[in-house]
């Protein structure tokens, strides 16, 4: 719950101090040139949150009109705020798994189950090239255990 000790930030602020600017990526000549594709589609795509985050960040400094408003505006911008700061925890999971991702390229990692250690198929990478687990790992993960 927003506000709450341990939930996502609810302020502008808060969200500056929890997604700092990540790490660097491994240059392009240190990438396995197996995974030259999937570095350069993680780069772009952290580039794309980062240009995200940078705009919602400054809709949500932006000062609100204070004053002569009437309760709807008030209702509406608060409400616009709290979609904002929704995006914006949603991107800053996206962008962790990213980094994550840009990380285990440079460690030799990228591309192993975190499960299993096993090889995840190059068609769960082209379509979730930020993920930690094989297709087999997912589904046991996300199967309710009896």
């Amino acid at each position: 719950m927003p506000g709450k000790k341990g939930g996502a930030p609810h302020r502008a602020e808060d969200y500056s101090v929890a997604m700092k600017t990540p790490a660097s990526s491994p240059a392009p000549a240190a990438v396995p040139a197996k995974w030259r594709s999937h570095h350069q589609a993680l780069t772009r795509l952290r580039e794309v949150l980062l240009a995200e985050r940078s705009s919602r960040e400054t809709a949500l400094r932006a000062p609100h009109e204070r004053g002569g408003t009437d309760a709807m505006d008030v209702a509406s911008s608060e409400s616009e705020s709290g979609e904002l700061l929704a995006e914006l925890n949603a991107e800053r999971a996206e962008l962790v798994e990213v980094e994550a991702a840009l990380a285990r390229l440079a460690a030799g990692t990228y591309g192993l189950c975190e499960a299993t250690g096993t090889p995840i198929s190059p068609e769960r990478l082209l379509a979730l090239p930020w993920t930690r687990l094989s297709a087999a790992a997912a589904k046991k993960r996300e199967t309710p255990r009896v």
